[in-house]
């Protein structure tokens, strides 16, 4: 087994052969190929066949549907000579990344997801929240970054951070600037301020990744979680792309709020911070 760069138009074109098959695991990944990022390898056995793909930066994505036909030793060795960072995460569906964890020594602190995906349409059924009179649901801009970041800093404690460790608001607003710059995020307001968000995470091939759902905690049980995923799922769908997202396994109310909006599991994702 080897591992080589992902550099030709004809590698990105059967990289993107490869993902589609399993892109709602990996829709990150999906869009660095779309992207044609300079840091995606790929895993193959002898025979020159793709086992795998691999994005080798600070964060690690991938796509390796069988992780029986990989060469532990093999991949060991290749990936201490090919990583040029230290990692900080390894991101993606649960067997892969309990199978990638192996191969760093530092401990990691580990968070496993459901995967969901939309079955049917989202803009078929009932909304599950009329707008009242001072509501609206806006399209932001990185224009709206000061009036964002308090929402964007709580939402990254509660689901992002890790403990222990203090979250900046310099990095919070690395994050939001890189949002509000390449993906879509809608904010609905009340009265003219904003008191809840969501956003894309990453536009894929053929699927949308939708993440960064947060409504200030003033303002829950209202529904407003619900409409804001469910414009973002008619977007997407208006746009020939599935929406996806994924839940972590203990937030039973995020999962029930998902399933109502038509989403159903379809299989495990783990992030392992480092």
């Amino acid at each position: 087994m080897k591992l080589i760069p992902v550099e030709t138009p004809q590698d990105f074109l059967v990289a993107q052969q490869f993902i589609e098959p399993h892109e709602k695991t990996c829709v990150s990944l999906a869009s660095l190929i779309r992207r044609k990022s300079d840091k995606l390898v790929f895993l193959l056995d002898s025979a020159e066949s793709v086992l795998g793909i691999l994005n080798l930066d600070s964060t690690i994505y991938h796509c390796i549907p069988d992780i029986s036909k990989i060469n532990i030793n093999a991949l060991k060795e290749n990936l201490q000579y090919l990583m040029k960072k230290p990692v900080r995460c390894i991101s993606g569906e649960s067997s892969a990344t309990e199978f990638l964890m192996q191969f760093f020594d530092t401990a990691a602190q580990v968070y496993p997801y459901k995967m969901m995906h939309l079955k049917g349409s989202c803009e078929a059924s009932a909304p599950l929240s009329n707008l009242s009179a001072g509501e609206e649901i806006i399209r932001c801009t990185e224009h709206d970054m000061e009036i964002l970041h308090p929402l964007q800093k709580d939402y990254m404690k509660e689901e992002v951070a890790v403990p222990g460790r203090k979250l900046t608001d310099a990095e919070v607003d690395i994050s939001l600037r890189q949002i509000l710059k390449n993906q879509l995020c809608l904010a609905l307001t009340f009265d003219g301020d904003i008191i809840a968000k969501a956003n894309t995470n990453a536009i894929g091939i053929n699927c949308i990744q939708i993440g960064g759902v947060y409504t200030h905690p003033l303002y829950r049980r209202n529904g407003y979680a619900g409409a804001l995923v469910q414009a973002l799922c008619n977007r997407a769908l208006r746009a020939n792309k599935q929406p996806v997202l994924f839940v972590k396994e203990k937030n039973m109310p995020a999962f029930t709020l998902y399933q109502k909006l038509g989403f159903e599991e379809c299989g495990h994702y783990t992030i392992a911070y480092y």
